[in-house]
């Protein structure tokens, strides 16, 4: 996972009021909190904060944060929970942070990146993603960035990448199933359809000529007439 150093100071004023000063003055708003600790208040230089979240988008991050004030002296070690922007302007209003212990194992959402370009599209196929993301468990910093799936052998309509074939670290525990699918390579429904409603018209066709061979369960039989004998 990447690691990255940001730094921030203790905020001691609270409230709308006070956040709105503290974004006029190029500073944002953040809170750190985690399991069994006092949330702490906090506030971050706007245009660094926003620089660095441009370049964390889509990445799992440990940030380690350094703050002003802070009497523990230490660094801490967090990650992103929560991001509130303003929906014009983009300018970052509000950031969450989630302290974590680097020897403690956390389970994350790590994306699923594939590659390559499958011998089923090449034929006409539609590639399916089932899963843009699985949970790993593990060391913080053992966790990978996201997991690499080459699709290129992928046929039509076979079985697709489970699971259980994904390429991930041995110090880290996947956690799905294993026969999961993540994906696949599928007909164009045009086609699937096609097949569909030619499959009932040929069932149509066979229980129609059953019907006129089979002579109904208890209808009594007919017989031809027998010749006069009268002259």
């Amino acid at each position: 996972m990447i690691q990255h150093d940001m730094n921030a100071s203790l905020r001691e004023d609270f409230g709308k009021g006070a956040s709105h000063q503290l974004r006029l003055s190029g500073y944002a708003p953040a809170i750190l909190y985690g399991r069994k600790k006092e949330p702490v208040a906090l506030a971050m230089d706007a245009k660094t904060l926003s620089k660095n979240l441009l370049q964390f988008h889509g990445h799992n991050v440990v940030v380690s944060l350094e703050i002003e004030g802070d009497k523990s002296k230490k660094k801490r070690y967090v990650l992103i929970k929560d991001i509130q922007t303003d929906p014009i302007t983009e300018k970052i209003l509000h950031v969450d942070f989630f302290e974590i212990e680097l020897k403690e194992e956390i389970v994350m959402d790590v994306s699923v990146l594939y590659t390559g370009t499958a011998k089923g599209v090449e034929l006409g196929g539609i590639l399916n993603i089932l899963a843009h993301t699985v949970k790993i468990k593990g060391l913080p910093l053992d966790i990978p960035d996201e997991i690499e799936v080459d699709v290129t052998e992928l046929e039509l309509a076979s079985a697709g990448v489970t699971c259980g074939e994904l390429s991930i670290p041995d110090n880290v525990t996947l956690e799905e199933e294993l026969d999961k699918v993540c994906v696949s390579v599928v007909a164009p429904k045009a086609e699937v359809e096609e097949e569909v409603e030619e499959e009932e018209e040929g069932e149509g066709e066979e229980g129609a000529e059953e019907g006129a061979e089979a002579t109904p369960e208890g209808a009594p039989k007919t017989e031809e007439p027998a010749a006069s004998t009268e002259k």
